[in-house]
């Protein structure tokens, strides 16, 4: 499976100004949990939201916190 590498203390200020070739991963400061994020599955409303008011919304489906982070980076093909 491949590793997921994020860009250190990088955030491109609104989520439509991510460059499209850049993978995104919502990772939940409470337990830890990351999973894939996908644009594509925000409402019509925030396709052009302020990345800290999209992590404001996310919420953890393990545990339930609403303490998300937006990483932006991409996979890394294992040798």
């Amino acid at each position: 499976m491949p590793r997921f590498q994020s860009i250190k203390d990088w955030s491109p200020g609104y989520i439509n100004a991510t460059p499209s070739h850049l993978d995104i991963m919502a990772e939940c400061i409470a337990c830890g949990e990351t999973r894939p994020f996908s644009r594509d599955s925000l409402p019509p409303g925030m396709q052009h939201a302020e990345v800290r008011d999209v992590e404001r919304r996310l919420k953890c489906a393990s545990c339930g916190a609403k303490a998300g982070k937006l990483l932006f980076g991409n996979y890394l093909e294992e040798d």
